[in-house]
């Protein structure tokens, strides 16, 4: 019962912080291509319009679980009339970290381009997305060294709290 409230309290406050209007919350499905090929699903943690987290899980013949961080301030508007709604154009930066689990842990750390379109509707409260973001870094487990570029593929949808 005590975590039942601690996660209703968190969950109040985080909505409080960010005033609500400008939470999303979503679920994304991704596949990977480059060096990870593999299909995986995220959940979506917006702050803002233009900020974006994702909590990833790539399953494949190792389990690969990541964390991302967008901010994508570039968002221009292709048409105003798509089954309602508004459709855009969209392109930001981030940062990636992701834990390979295989024969030896792995992990890396490094930026990323997200490239991509978005259809708002409903008076902007659903949105459906989908984006490429090319990614490089540096990987520290099991050796340092340059990671190979990947492109992460995602579509997803995401509900804007107001």
């Amino acid at each position: 019962m005590k975590t039942k409230i601690f996660i209703i309290a968190a969950i109040l406050s985080t909505v409080m912080a960010v005033q609500a209007h400008s939470l999303g919350l979503g679920v994304q499905w991704n596949y990977s291509a480059g060096y990870l090929r593999a299909p995986g699903m995220a959940f979506l943690v917006s702050p803002s319009r233009v900020t974006h987290f994702a909590f990833n899980w790539f399953f494949a013949d190792t389990s690969v679980v990541g964390l991302t961080f967008d901010v994508v301030p570039i968002i221009l508007p292709l048409s105003t009339n798509v089954l309602g709604g508004s459709f855009n154009f969209t392109l930001g930066a981030g940062l990636y970290t992701n834990l390979v689990f295989g024969d030896d842990l792995g992990m890396d750390l490094g930026l990323r381009v997200p490239i991509g379109f978005n259809l708002l509707l409903a008076n902007n409260i659903f949105e459906i997305f989908t984006h490429m973001a090319p990614s490089f870094g540096l990987r520290f487990l099991p050796n340092l060294d340059v990671a190979s570029p990947f492109f992460p593929l995602a579509i997803g949808a995401r509900v804007w709290l107001r």
